[in-house]
C-alpha cells in the first residue's frame, strides 16, 4: 500500500502545485461552458460551425502543446539540478519556435481557410458559418502561441498562481464580450459567431500583454530579450529537438487522428455533430484534473529526475496515479449524476439533448481511465521517453481508434453514439498498453548530466 498512496507532507505538496493549476483550468473551462451555451443558443447550426472550425486550432493547440511539453521536460529538470540560465534558454528556443507554427498556421488559415473547413463538413451553410469565424479566429494563434508557451514554462518550475490571475482576467474578459457581440446587448452589434472570434481574440491579445510585462518585469524566474530571441544556443536547440520533434509528431498524429475520427463521426449524423461540442465543453471542467496533475508530475517527477533522484521519482509516480484515479473516480460520479441537466442550457433540438445526455454519461463512467492513462503520458514525458510515448499515444489512437471508427462508419450503419462509445471504450485496453511501459522504467532518467 506504501507504494501507491503517500503521507501527509505528499499530498499537501500535490495538491500546493496542482490546485492553483486546476482553479485556473476551472475558471477557463467553466467560462467556455457558458460561450459555449451561448453560441448554442443562437441555434444548432452555429455551435456546428463553431465546433467545425475550431478543429483547425485543436490541431494547432496540439503541435504546441508537442514542442512546449518537450522544452517543460528540460526546463523542469534543469529546474530540479538549479540551473537557471539552461532554463531561460530553452524558454527562448521555445518562444522562437512556437511563433514560427502560428504563423504557418495564421498563413494557412489566410490563404486556403474554405478548403480546410471543408475537410470537415461538406454542408454550404456550416462551412459559410465556419468561414465568418475564422475571419478573426485566425488573429488568435500568434498571442496564443506566445502565452502559451509562456503558462508551460512557470508550470513547470512550479509557478502556478499567476496563472489563476491571468487566466481569470482573460475568461473575464472573453466572457463579457461574447455577452455583447453575440447578441447584440447594451448598443453593440448583434455579430452571432463572429462575435464570439472577436470576444476571443480580444482576450488572447489582453492575456500575452500581461505575459509580456512580467517577463519584462522580471517579476519571476523568466524574463525576454529581443536580442536573445535572435542568439539561439544550438547545442540546447540540437538536444531539444531531439525531444521535440517525437513528442511534436506525437501531438500532429494524435490530434490528426482524433480529427479523423471526428469526420466518422460526421458520417453517422451531421445534424447530431453540435452535440459532441457540448459534450467536450462540458468534459474541460472535469479535465482540470488533467492539468493539475501535470504540474504536479513536473515538479514531483521531472524535477527530481533532474536532481538524479530517481528512486523518489519512481515512488511518487505510483502515488500520484492513484490520486488522480481517486478524483477521477469522484469527479466522474457527479458528471454522470448531473448529466441529464446539461442539455436543457442548449436552444437546440430534442434529440440533439438526448445525445448530450449520452455522449456525457459515456464519457464521465471512463473518466477514472483516462486519467490514469494521462498520468502515466504525463509521467513518461517527464522522463523524455518520447518513443513510448508515441506509442501510446497517438500509435494507439491510430491503431484503435481511427482504423476502427473508420471502418464502421464507411461501412455500417451504425448510430453515432454507438461509434461514440466503441471509440472511447479503447482506453479500457490503453490502461494495460500504459501499465506496461509505466512497468518498464526506460522513462526514469535525468537528462541534463550530459548537457
Amino acid at each position: 500500500m506504501k507504494k501507491f498512496f503517500g503521507n501527509k507532507v505528499f499530498y499537501i505538496t500535490t495538491l500546493s502545485i496542482a490546485l492553483p493549476i486546476m482553479a485556473q483550468q476551472f475558471v477557463t473551462s467553466f467560462v467556455n461552458l457558458i460561450d459555449n451555451i451561448m453560441i448554442g443558443s443562437v441555434g444548432s447550426l452555429a455551435l456546428t460551425s463553431v465546433t467545425v472550425a475550431n478543429r483547425i486550432y485543436l490541431i494547432f493547440n496540439s503541435t504546441l502543446f508537442g514542442i512546449c511539453g518537450a522544452a517543460g521536460i528540460f526546463i523542469a529538470q534543469y529546474h530540479g539540478a538549479h540551473n537557471r540560465e539552461k532554463c531561460q534558454k530553452i524558454l527562448n528556443i521555445n518562444i522562437v519556435l512556437s511563433l514560427i507554427i502560428a504563423c504557418l498556421f495564421v498563413v494557412a488559415l489566410l490563404t486556403i481557410p474554405q478548403q480546410l473547413v471543408e475537410i470537415f463538413s461538406s454542408q454550404s451553410d456550416v462551412i459559410h458559418e465556419s468561414l465568418k469565424y475564422l475571419q478573426f479566429a485566425v488573429l488568435t494563434y500568434i498571442p496564443f502561441a506566445f502565452s502559451f508557451t509562456i503558462m508551460m514554462a512557470f508550470r513547470a518550475v512550479g509557478t502556478n498562481k499567476i496563472q489563476l490571475v491571468v487566466g481569470s482576467i482573460t475568461v473575464a474578459i472573453n466572457t463579457t464580450l461574447n455577452y455583447l457581440l453575440i447578441f447584440g446587448n447594451f448598443g453593440f452589434p448583434q455579430l452571432g459567431v463572429q462575435g464570439a472570434a472577436i470576444a476571443t481574440t480580444v482576450a488572447r491579445f489582453v492575456e500575452m500583454f500581461i505575459y509580456l510585462f512580467l517577463l519584462l518585469k522580471h517579476k519571476y524566474l523568466f524574463t525576454i530579450s529581443l536580442q536573445d530571441l535572435f542568439h539561439i544556443d544550438l547545442s540546447l536547440l540540437k538536444s531539444l529537438t531531439r525531444k521535440a520533434i517525437p513528442l511534436t509528431m506525437n501531438e500532429i498524429f494524435y490530434s490528426l487522428g482524433l480529427s479523423i475520427i471526428f469526420i466518422s463521426y460526421m458520417r453517422c449524423s451531421e445534424e447530431l455533430i453540435s452535440a459532441i461540442s457540448v459534450v467536450d465543453t462540458v468534459m474541460q471542467i472535469a479535465y482540470i484534473i488533467f492539468g493539475g496533475l501535470s504540474s504536479a508530475v513536473s515538479i514531483l517527477i521531472g524535477n527530481r529526475l533532474g536532481a538524479n533522484q530517481i528512486e523518489e521519482a519512481k515512488s511518487n509516480a505510483y502515488k500520484l496515479i492513484t490520486f488522480g484515479v481517486m478524483i477521477g473516480i469522484s469527479i466522474g460520479t457527479i458528471f454522470t449524476i448531473i448529466a441529464p441537466y446539461i442539455a436543457i442550457f442548449y436552444n437546440v433540438e430534442d434529440v440533439i439533448k438526448e445525445t448530450i445526455v449520452q455522449l456525457l454519461s459515456i464519457k464521465s463512467c471512463l473518466l477514472p481511465i483516462y486519467v490514469y492513462n494521462v498520468c502515466v503520458f504525463f509521467t513518461l514525458r517527464a522522463g523524455g521517453d518520447a518513443f513510448s510515448t508515441m506509442l501510446l499515444d497517438s500509435g494507439f489512437l491510430w491503431c484503435a481508434g481511427v482504423m476502427i471508427s473508420t471502418v464502421l462508419s464507411m461501412f455500417t450503419n451504425i448510430s453515432l453514439v454507438l461509434l461514440y462509445g466503441i471509440v472511447e471504450s479503447l482506453d479500457v485496453i490503453k490502461l494495460f498498453v500504459a501499465t506496461y511501459f509505466l512497468k518498464k522504467g526506460k522513462w526514469a532518467k535525468n537528462m541534463t548530466v550530459n548537457l
